[in-house]
Order: structure tokens, then sequence, then C-alpha cells
């Protein structure tokens, strides 16, 4: 980026590469202290996408590498506890700092850019290099050297180049951090200068006062250059916050400037900057800096909507842009034009980047699932039943996909246990479910076993049954593993005419089904009819027994009966 920028489009820019959720992260070499599975898994997704998008350990943009969003990357990295990825960025820069932190590549002779001087002195510390002498430059001294030491505005960070200065807020919170960490003799009158930058409703402002020889060098209620502003807020409370040793000052400033960040969530956790309205990137770095001020709620809420425009599209029950997974988007609608192309457009990578590193630590914070992420299904089940299959250990809004052989279902945490139902085919055999997440897969196993034969059971019959009061008493007894069923149905075995009506064999008494249990017996009463009954007067009747159900093989016992 060219120095002769004008101011706006420095302001514009520095909202892009130098205010960073992950550059605000600066000391934590290891993931957040409230990271969960649910997060964890959120963060990988989107720290491997991240360092997919590094070449030769930068982001490249139109006109090269992009030095101050790569650091971004590095510095996201670190935070969530993967050294390697930010050591990619470390390498790279260490040759290049120069083209960096000034602009002699391009004729500012003996420049030094005051915030980026600052940042890459905090990047330094964090992946445990010496700023003093970080790829042949001294960036304590360079960064001492952009600190005014005269009143009005000792303390101030000013750029020292040809061009002009375009130093401001977030570049002073950089400086006071990486000072205070090096011990360095200017970083109380740099912190001080950054206090001095809060204003009274508790935000922080982004401009420095232009008139250097003004008395008020700090924020001025109402005046055109200390307008609110959330992104430079949240920085001022993240570096406050990690700083070692910060003062009870600082401390308190950090606490009432986050009272100002949360009352500015909306309903549905996001937060906007006046740049660039409601948008991931500012999401992502006010959730960063509650969660550090200790308002894990808020946190929350936020991470849950920076989730909805993270890309998580498990195949196969998403496919279209399953090589995107864990990229944020900037914008809803951004994210929404990008599945209508089926690809992040190339113009659009680094808006991406850019949202994703943001958002990357504070994606930590994504509401948590019920406990680690499983799948289970029954161990075993009857062939052509449908099984429930269950999901635990999704954050609520995490994408998941179950999967049968070639039937997919999606699933979405909902915070508890989800469920699917699949129908098993026929035959006996073992059957895998498999759960798929950006961050992996889990398998799930039940064994089919084929439906029993059905047993209609042996009826106990005498060779001769009385009927007593008009009714008869048999038995059913079944010896399978499996309960035996069907319907029975007595009648006599050669015809008799009732009557006026046609000569026929005659039913005993109604039809009855029974149930037995495996390996059980049951008593079955039955109430012979007015016409068995008048026969059985006259003296024994023989009958014929038949017991039947779908699939089953009948069974057929005669016996006689005969009246007490």
């Amino acid at each position: 980026m060219s120095h002769l920028s004008s101011t706006r489009g420095r302001r514009s820019a520095a909202a892009l590469a130098t205010t960073s959720l992950v550059a605000a992260g600066l000391g934590f070499t290891s993931a957040p202290a409230n990271a969960h599975p649910a997060g964890d898994r959120a963060v990988n997704a989107s720290a491997s996408w991240l360092k997919g998008e590094l070449e030769g350990g930068f982001l490249v943009g139109e006109f090269g590498p992009a030095y101050g969003p790569s650091i971004d990357v590095a510095l996201s990295l670190a935070e969530v506890g993967d050294s390697a990825g930010a050591g990619l960025v470390d390498a790279a820069l260490r040759p290049q700092i120069e083209n960096y932190i000034s602009g002699e590549a391009f004729g500012d002779a003996g420049s030094t850019y005051a915030g980026a001087a600052a940042k890459a002195a905090t990047f330094a510390t964090v992946v445990g290099a010496d700023p003093a002498s970080y790829g042949g430059a001294d960036l304590v001294s360079r960064l001492e050297s952009t600190v005014s030491t005269t009143a009005p505005t000792a303390g101030r960070i000013v750029d020292v180049s040809m061009y002009g200065d375009y130093a401001n807020a977030i570049g002073q919170s950089f400086a006071a951090r990486a000072l205070t960490a090096v011990g360095s003799a200017r970083a109380g009158e740099a912190t001080a200068f950054l206090l001095d930058q809060q204003c009274t409703e508790g935000f922080f402002r982004f401009d420095l006062t232009t008139d250097k020889s003004a008395t008020e060098q700090g924020c001025v209620t109402g005046a055109a250059d200390s307008a609110p502003d959330t992104d430079t807020t949240a920085l001022a409370v993240i570096n406050l916050l990690d700083t070692p040793g910060v003062s009870a000052e600082g401390t308190a400033a950090a606490s009432k400037a986050a009272t100002r960040l949360k009352s500015q969530q909306g309903a549905d956790g996001s937060f906007a900057n006046t740049d660039n309205g409601t948008n991931a990137n500012t999401t992502g770095l006010v959730a960063r800096a509650l969660a550090a001020a200790g308002d894990t709620a808020s946190a929350t809420k936020a991470a849950t909507r920076l989730r909805a425009v993270q890309i998580a599209d498990p195949a196969p029950c998403a496919t279209q842009l399953t090589a995107e997974n864990g990229a944020v988007a900037p914008k809803p609608e951004i994210l929404a034009s990008t599945r209508t192309a089926g690809a992040i457009p190339a113009g659009q990578r680094l808006s991406y980047a850019f949202a994703t590193a943001r958002a990357l630590p504070a994606l930590a914070s994504v509401p948590a699932g019920t406990g680690p992420l499983t799948v289970s299904a029954p161990a075993t089940a009857v062939e052509k039943s449908t099984v429930t299959v269950t999901v635990a250990g999704l954050g609520a809004g995490e994408a998941g996909c179950v999967t049968f052989g070639s039937v997919t279902k999606p699933v979405t945490g909902t915070g508890g246990n989800v469920s699917v139902t699949f129908d098993l085919p026929a035959g006996a055999a073992t059957h895998t479910f498999k759960l798929i997440t950006p961050a992996g897969a889990q398998n799930a196993v039940t064994t089919a076993t084929l439906i029993p034969t059905p047993e209609v059971g042996q009826l106990i019959a005498n060779r001769v049954e009385t009927v007593k009061k008009n009714r008869v008493k048999l038995a059913v007894k079944c010896d399978d593993t499996e309960a035996c069923e069907g319907k029975l149905v007595i009648r006599t075995t050669r015809k008799f005419r009732v009557g006026d009506a046609k000569a026929g064999k005659l039913r005993v008494a109604k039809t009855t089904g029974y149930t037995v249990a495996p390996d059980g017996r049951t008593t079955i009463r039955l109430r012979v009819s007015k016409p068995i009954r008048k026969l059985l007067s006259d003296g024994r009747i023989k009958v014929k027994a038949v017991q039947t159900a779908p699939g089953a093989e009948r069974a057929v016992t005669k016996f006689w009966l005969r009246k007490k």
C-alpha cells in the first residue's frame, strides 16, 4: 500500500490490515482457555483454511504480499496454538521486514511507519523472536524513534515519512503493548497517550489529533475526530488486557470500553463499524475483546453469529463449498453470492481471509456441545427395521452429515443429542453409519439379524377334552426363543346339518388369537357354540383345531369333545 494514500484510504486499509482480532491476541501462544471440543472444531477448520491461503508464507493481493494481513493470520494461528502455522509467516516476513515497516522500496528514504513497526514488534514477541533484531531490523529502536518525547504529544506515535503522518489509535495500542512487553522506557508515556484517546462514553476513537500543537491531544466529545470506532475500541481492550503488568488505570479503561462494546451488540450477536456496517470482521474482533474482558455470554452470542457465516459443507450431504470449509464470509449476503457462484471468487479471497483471521480465535467461544463428538446406533436390529442413529456433542448450529451407504442425512447441532433414522435392507449383515463433520468422521455399527420365522406353538389337548359349563379349556406352549402367536380355529371333522341349513362342518367356538412368550405357555378358554352344545347332548364329537399365522407353518390337532 502506498504511503501516499489519503487519510480515508489509510483508515479503511487499517481497518482491514492493521486492526485484527488475531493481532489483538498478542502473547497467546496456546489455545484459548475457554476452548471446548465444539470450539476446537470450529477453530481448526478456519485455521486449516487460512494456512491454505498462504503463498510462500504470505497472503497475496493484487500488488503482491499483503504483509499486515499476513501478520494478522499468523497472530491468529499463534493465539489458537498453531505455532507451526505462525512460523510460516515469520520465516517469510523476516527478509521482507523493511518493506512492511518503511517505504524505502518506493523512495521514502529513512522512513519508519509507526503502526507497522508496533505491529511487527508485537508479532516478533509472539513468535519468540527478538524484536531488537528481527530480520536485521531493530524494531524496538525503530518504534521508539516514532514516539514523541515532547509536550503536548509526549507518548504519541508519529510516522517518520516524507509523505506525512498517518498514525492512529490502533497503532498506538500496538505500540503501548509492544513497548511494555520489551520493557522500553517509552512504554509508560505511550500507554498514557493511548488512554487519553478513550472518550467519556467508554469507546476509543480512531483518529489522533491532527494539530500536534493543540493543548488537548485526547478525545473531545462531539469533535469530528472523536467519533466512536468499534474496531479501535475492541483492539484497545484486548491490547490493554494482554499487556504484562497492566496498570489499574489500564484495566479500568478496558472494563469501561468492554461495557460500551457490549451495549452495541445486535440482537443476532453481531457488531458493526462505521465504515462497513454489520460484518464478521468487527464481530470477530469484538467477540475476542469481550471474552478477554470476561463477558463469556456476549462472546458466545457473537461467536454463534460468526458460525452462521463460516462455511461448513460436510460431504456428501453438502458438496458445493467443501473445498472452502472453515472460511468465514465477511457478510451473509457475500456468503449467499458465493454459494450461487459455487466457489469463493478470486477477487474476494483476501476479504474472506481478513474475516477468517478476525474470527478465528473468537470461534473458540461458539456454544459447547454435550461433550465429545460421538455417533451411536443400536448394537443389533432386525432386518428391514428402522434404526435410530444418535449424534452427540455437536454445538448449536454446528453442521454434520450422517451417511448409511448411499443415503445421506444432514444434521445441525442443537446443543443436545440429535437423532436421525434409517431403514435397514433385508438380510443379515453388519451395517456402518458414518458421522462426518469438517473435522473428520466417526462410525457406528449395527448388526442386522434375520426376521425370525413365525411359530404358532404347540396346542396342548387331551385325546378327549371335556366341556364344562359350556366351556372347554386348552393350552398353547412355545418352545422357541421368539414369541409364538397365531389364530386358533376349531371345527368338527365331519359335516352336520343345523335346521334347514346345508350340512357343513361346524365351528366349535369363535376364532381366537393368542401370543405366548418364548419358552412359555398360555391357557385358552373357549365358549362352545349352541349347535355344538346340542350335538354334545347326543354324545361326543371329533374336532380339528387349526393354528395359523402369516408366514408360519400351520398346525393341526384332532381330538374329541364330550360333555361332562
